[in-house]
């Protein structure tokens, strides 16, 4: 299995292939390939969820990972997830693995705004939608070079 360093170096480098991509399909403006809802705004949103989610949603939060001890005085809001979930079980499944770190993050993530009195509503849903997609990606990244690095590890 990779380590922590290179499960954010794979990360960072799909996502700079992703932005390069969307770049490069910008600069084409006849292109309808690149729909207009993806102005700057929409691509700010995905890249920060995604540097988000490398660096404090991994599925090694089951863990005391890198992701984990960044929590600092907030980990304590990622005990039940670490009760609940045994590494490489659920944490590191491809569909349950994402929706189980996303379901607690989200729930943290409201309770923290209604005590802050932000409104849900004020929240743009295209930026909410390309956020999660953001997160989901960076997660699912992980769990397939974890198991890409099984896979090579099984046949040598």
């Amino acid at each position: 299995m990779p380590g922590g360093k290179t499960h954010e170096v794979i990360n960072i480098t799909v996502l700079a292939a992703i932005l390069a991509g969307i770049f490069y399909l910008r600069a084409w403006q006849e292109t309808i390939m690149i729909p207009g809802y993806l102005d700057t705004y929409t691509i700010i949103a995905f890249s920060c969820s995604y540097l988000f989610a490398t660096f404090f949603l991994s599925p090694d939060l089951d863990t005391k990972s890198r992701p984990y001890k960044r929590w600092k005085m907030l980990r304590i809001l990622w005990w039940p997830y670490r009760v609940i979930f045994k590494h490489r079980g659920v944490s590191h499944n491809m569909i349950l693995g994402p929706i189980t770190i996303l379901l607690n993050f989200v729930l943290m993530l409201i309770v923290l705004t209604l005590l802050a009195g932000v409104g849900l509503y004020d929240i743009p849903l295209r930026i909410l939608i390309t956020a999660t997609v953001g997160m989901i990606l960076s997660i699912e990244i992980h769990i397939i070079s974890d198991c890409f690095f099984s896979m090579i590890k099984s046949i040598c």
